[in-house]
């Protein structure tokens, strides 16, 4: 507390030591710093509300929209797996399912999986991929593609998700 006493001694002797037109100068000079000070303040101020008006329904929807997400990781929690089909078995409903969209496919059982070769539309192969995955549990453990003259060439191995 005695440097702080001290400081002020100090300040006190320097003002005193002013001639009151230094002393004018020198308060007009702190009332000019403290008026740009509180300008730049209250101009933070608005630039941080107009920025956080804008963040705000931003946070929002990403809050819903992780809130949904967690609703359905909760719903799909509860569902109840699905029993192994053996792969021997879906050789035909798969082939029929890419005659369904049109897909010129060869689909043998191979070992633990399927492999399948043949081509058409991306878009539509795509769709067969993602159906073999979710009403057979057949991921893509390997996926060949080559352009060709009728669209896209594949040749791929399915598995069931879990030997991956």
């Amino acid at each position: 507390m005695n440097a702080l006493q001290a400081k002020l001694q100090e300040a006190r002797a320097w003002w005193s030591g002013l001639v009151p037109r230094e002393r004018a100068l020198v308060a007009a000079m702190v009332a000019v710093l403290g008026i740009a000070a509180i300008w730049s303040l209250a101009d933070w101020t608005q630039a941080e509300r107009k920025r956080l008006a804008r963040a705000l329904p931003q946070a929002k929807a990403r809050l819903a929209a992780m809130r949904d997400d967690a609703a359905e990781v909760q719903r799909l929690q509860r569902m109840q797996a699905r029993p192994a089909v053996p792969p021997a078995s879906l050789a035909e409903p798969l082939q029929a399912s890419a005659r369904a969209r049109g897909l010129t496919m060869d689909v043998r059982v191979d070992g633990g999986g399927v492999h399948a070769k043949g081509g058409g539309s991306f878009d539509l192969i795509v769709e067969w991929l993602a159906e073999a995955q979710r009403d057979h549990g057949l991921g893509v453990a390997r996926l060949i593609t080559n352009r060709g003259p009728n669209g896209v060439a594949i040749e791929a191995d399915l598995q069931p998700s879990g030997a991956q």
